[in-house]
């Protein structure tokens, strides 16, 4: 019966007869879901889907109700609020609240802090099918799927973030501005922790990753406006399209943000799934750098050769898309660290197919500002500030072409998992024989011996 139903509601998404758009939005406590809602509520005449809950409601919920404000919440069986009853008369109250919500066999539903929440999805297809767009706030990674599985070329899954969990005196700070208890702050911040967990596990399945780091409602406002005016259904066919057939993957951060990391991890995740394409420069060597750069004085170095020059702080630098284009056509992805918008500009235009932009949001301008309170003056960090500040102007100038947004929470292994989520997302479907990968694992060492460093030749035996 379940499966019958779920399959009539994909049947008729197929069939077209939807006009509205389905916005879902996912995020820890206190990342801004409600803001952003109100945002596509009051600007943009979105529709926002009522959840069926069944913990009691609030003092605060109860005031708006009866003033007849949508709170984004119903109640199974008329408004509940346990206040001071018995703890017998609570549990009694909770059952009861609980068979009502499994009475109403609602397709969307799902548990968080042991009460059961869920959607219509008449209310849903009622809105969709009058051509009114809708959003809803969930952070059930299941429904999430399920939205996107049904409602498909309809549906747009957004994850909010604004700060990492794991930096719990920020993470208080904001629920302290909400008037949480401690307890309560507590309880959220443990959640919090999940919910984030979930998203690195799952970042590939969100379309896109609204960074809600203090920018302001104007910039949010107009992030929402640049999503919302695009064809979801170019959004999904931009990604499905490029499965299966090697990549290449540009990460785009400022100067903190863990660009270093990123190339640590794509060695980490080695040849198999990328091997890093080697910028040109004019700077001098770092004790850093690895074969990310090539540097005047090492072998190899030819500028000139390059077809995509660009300046970045006064450096000049060099990619040479020829040899990402033999990478490809022998079957291997590469990743490049690039954030320069004129070099990403020519190399979506090289390579349309191929391109996969992967923005990294490190440490954010509101948490950086927090960490640094005492020394705000300081022309050092006032120079940091600018860089955070050109980062948030680079994103939201590029949001509509960023494929995926990683989190680095400087934890190597959760930076890893969230790099292998991605690429797991376009290798869909590539399948090696043992013939085939002894084949591939050849070709990429003529990659590597072509530009491994080397030291000049009068300095190898000194």
């Amino acid at each position: 019966m379940e499966q019958d139903f779920r399959r009539s509601l994909i049947e008729k998404a197929k069939e077209k007869t939807y006009l509205g758009k389905l916005v879902i939005l996912s995020g820890i406590s206190g990342s801004g879901k409600n803001f952003i809602a109100d945002i596509l509520l009051d600007r943009y005449n979105y529709v926002l889907i009522d959840k069926y809950v069944t913990r009691p409601f609030r003092d605060k919920e109860v005031t708006e109700m009866s003033l007849g404000k949508n709170i984004g919440i119903k109640a199974v069986n008329g408004v509940y609020n346990d206040g001071e009853k018995s703890v017998e008369e609570q549990e009694r109250n909770a059952n009861i609240r609980k068979q009502a919500f499994l009475n109403l066999r609602l397709p969307f539903s799902y548990i968080n802090y042991g009460e059961y929440y869920g959607f219509s999805a008449t209310e849903i297809n009622n809105y969709l099918e009058s051509g009114r767009n809708v959003t809803i706030i969930v952070n059930d990674i299941g429904i999430v799927r399920d939205l996107k599985s049904i409602y498909g070329e309809n549906c747009l899954a957004c994850f909010v973030y604004r700060v990492n969990p794991n930096n719990k005196g920020i993470f208080m700070q904001i629920a302290g501005q909400r008037h949480d208890t401690q307890e309560s702050a507590e309880a959220r911040h443990k959640q919090a922790v999940k919910d984030f967990n979930t998203y690195t596990n799952n970042v590939a399945l969100y379309d896109y990753t609204i960074l809600n780091t203090g920018i302001g409602k104007d910039d949010i406002s107009k992030i929402l406006e640049d999503l919302t005016a695009r064809e979801f259904e170019s959004i999904q066919t931009e990604k499905s399209t490029k499965c299966g057939s090697p990549k290449i993957y540009a990460y785009i951060g400022n100067p903190g943000s863990g660009k270093d990391d990123v190339l640590e991890i794509a060695r980490v995740q080695g040849m198999l799934h990328s091997l890093i394409v080697p910028k040109h420069t004019t700077r001098a060597r770092r004790e850093d750098d690895g074969e990310e750069m090539i540097c005047p004085g090492d072998l190899g170095f030819d500028i000139d050769s390059c077809d995509i020059l660009y300046t970045n702080y006064g450096t000049r630098y060099g990619i040479n898309s020829n040899e990402i284009r033999e990478r490809l056509d022998d079957g291997i992805s590469s990743s490049i660290v690039v954030s320069n918008e004129y070099a990403l500009a020519e190399l979506a235009k090289r390579f349309p197919e191929e391109l996969v932009k992967v923005y990294i949001q490190g440490l954010s301008k509101q948490e950086y500002i927090a960490q640094h309170q005492e020394h705000l003056s300081e022309p050092y960090v006032q120079r940091r500030i600018l860089e955070y500040e050109k980062a948030d102007n680079l994103y939201q100038r590029n949001l509509s072409t960023i494929n995926h947004v990683i989190i680095n929470t400087g934890d190597l292994k959760d930076l890893k998992m969230q790099m292998d989520n991605i690429i797991a997302l376009y290798e869909n479907g590539r399948k090696l024989s043992l013939g085939e990968f002894r084949s591939y694992m050849n070709v990429t060492q003529k990659y590597i011996a072509r530009f491994e460093r080397k030291l000049p030749q009068q300095e190898q035996f000194k």
